[in-house]
């Protein structure tokens, strides 16, 4: 047994004898840590840039009554003939007024009254057009109408608008503006 306690004894002594040394602190690289902190801060920018961010219908603070319109508010390079349309939420009616001047408006109901052959086409009025079934009102400039051709420089339109059962007498409005090329 004297042997086994040998080696024991010698293990032990062989273990503290090559002992390793307390390590020693590392030095921190300063350009690494000032680039590390500089991408953490730059994707922590990023990172709230995207949640600040508003898009769509909140970006444009269209009423909750108007879905869309078109142009589009600020738009900057509109063509002379392009139709202005306000689509709106079920049950409302509307009114354009373009420039100040209020666009005389016919119900689609009057205009798809009339009959025609197959294949012909419906022959529109130089009026703003509303389709009550989609609650949808649309000017497109023409020959007779208020407005027959935007002139270049920037247009401003109002939509008012209302909700049918309650009448004209409730309606609210929504102002924007475009530029003509």
């Amino acid at each position: 047994m004297t042997g086994d306690n040998d080696v024991v004894t010698e293990i032990v002594e062989a273990t503290t004898d090559n002992a390793v040394p307390p390590t020693r602190r590392r030095r921190v690289n300063k350009e690494l840590l000032i680039l590390s902190l500089a991408v953490g801060l730059g994707l922590t920018l990023v990172v709230l840039g995207f949640l600040a961010g508003t898009t769509g219908r909140e970006a444009l603070g269209y009423p909750d009554a108007i879905v869309d319109i078109s142009p589009a508010p600020n738009d900057r390079q509109v063509l002379s003939q392009t139709e202005i349309s306000v689509d709106l939420q079920d049950g409302y009616e509307a009114v354009l007024v373009l420039d100040g001047v209020e666009v005389p408006t016919t119900p689609l109901s009057e205009v798809a009254g009339r009959l025609a052959e197959p294949g012909q086409q419906i022959d529109l009025p130089p009026t703003a057009i509303y389709d009550q079934g989609n609650s949808l009102i649309r000017f497109t400039p023409s020959d007779g109408a208020v407005v027959e051709s935007y002139s270049v420089g920037r247009h401003d339109v109002t939509v008012i608008f209302w909700e049918i059962e309650k009448g004209r007498a409730t309606a609210r409005s929504y102002s924007w503006s475009f530029e003509v090329l």
